[in-house]
């Protein structure tokens, strides 16, 4: 099977980018390991999307044209990942966009006149490929001594219910988004105590969106004030030996769980044939219209960093307009 234009990827960034192939005639195909939205259905049941959506002010969907919102029952004005998931596969549904569900593409290799991509389901050939495969799928752990293998330790991608910590000694690892929710809804139910490598950064007080620390940073500030949360601020887990735990300061303490909410780490197909260069931070440099440095080969979505704000899906619609014109005007 050949096609002009192949996406790995059926998130959000990949069923925009198809969308606007669609509709502009331009023949392609999406390739999806799982079910459409494959790395949202793995995170965690319940999470609040930090981007509103509602008329007006909406930052979630993926064309004004299909917003979210009309969705009959969706949580405002912050969707929930249901209905984000919810939303994304009606939207891929209605639109008739062709999708290949449960085909995982697994290396590419450089061929006169493209690219020839292996599948589980067959070998599929294309002119441009588009990697949108999103950048959540490899957790990040720190490089701390003593946290590889430890079985007292796990990432927050593993964590599913306050209740499996409840009278626990939990130590969250990391001061973003993810540490902040974990630490408010283990509050109820466990000892917790969060951990950051630097100073507390908040939305309210930066206007930086990177710097939103739970769907509420003011219940996350009390809990810490009245000592519900415990908040070793800027003194990081330095070495690790089983549960017990040694930070910068010098004070070593004893947790019944360490839970590293640390970020994930980038990754993509091979592509042979190519050097396809990353950055210092581990994602793909790409040119100002999202090229790699293999001609005809894309980074979109979250695996295109095309500044601070693609980790965001409002961040990235832009950006896909461009990786779309780009492609059309090379045809």
């Amino acid at each position: 099977m050949r096609k002009e234009v192949l996406i790995v990827g059926g998130g959000p960034a990949g069923l925009l980018l198809g969308y606007r192939l669609r509709e502009h005639g331009i023949d392609y195909r999406i390739l999806e390991r799982g079910k459409i939205g494959q790395s949202w259905r793995a995170m965690r049941t319940g999470m609040v999307l930090l981007s509103p959506a509602i008329p007006g002010t909406d930052w979630t969907s993926l064309t004004l044209r299909h917003p979210i919102w009309e969705l009959p029952g969706v949580r405002k004005p912050f969707p929930s990942r249901e209905d984000f998931l919810c939303y994304v596969e009606a939207f891929s549904r209605e639109q008739a966009l062709a999708v290949s569900e449960n085909v995982a593409a697994t290396r590419a290799s450089v061929v006169p006149g493209g690219f020839s991509v292996e599948t589980s389901g067959g070998e599929v050939s294309c002119r441009f490929l588009v990697l949108a495969s999103g950048a959540s799928s490899v957790p990040r752990f720190p490089e701390i001594p003593g946290i590889a293998t430890n079985p007292h330790v796990l990432h927050s991608h593993d964590f599913v219910h306050c209740m499996a910590y409840a009278g626990k000694r939990v130590l969250v690892i990391g001061g973003g988004n993810s540490a902040a929710e974990i630490a408010i809804e283990l509050s109820g139910a466990s000892r917790v105590t969060l951990s950051t490598r630097g100073p507390m950064r908040y939305f309210s007080e930066t206007g930086e969106l990177e710097d939103i620390r739970g769907a509420s940073e003011s219940l996350l500030k009390e809990l810490i004030r009245f000592g519900i949360v415990r908040l070793r601020e800027a003194d990081p887990a330095v070495a690790v030996a089983q549960r017990r735990v040694r930070f910068l300061s010098g004070d070593e303490r004893e947790y019944d769980w360490i839970l590293c909410a640390t970020g994930y780490v980038p990754s993509w197909i091979p592509v042979e044939g190519g050097e396809l260069r990353a950055g210092p931070n581990g994602y793909p440099l790409i040119s100002p219209a999202g090229e790699t440095t293999v001609p005809g080969v894309y980074a979109c979505g979250s695996l295109a960093r095309f500044n601070r704000r693609c980790a965001f899906i409002h961040g990235f619609r832009n950006y896909v307009e461009k990786i779309f014109w780009d492609i059309a005007d090379k045809r």
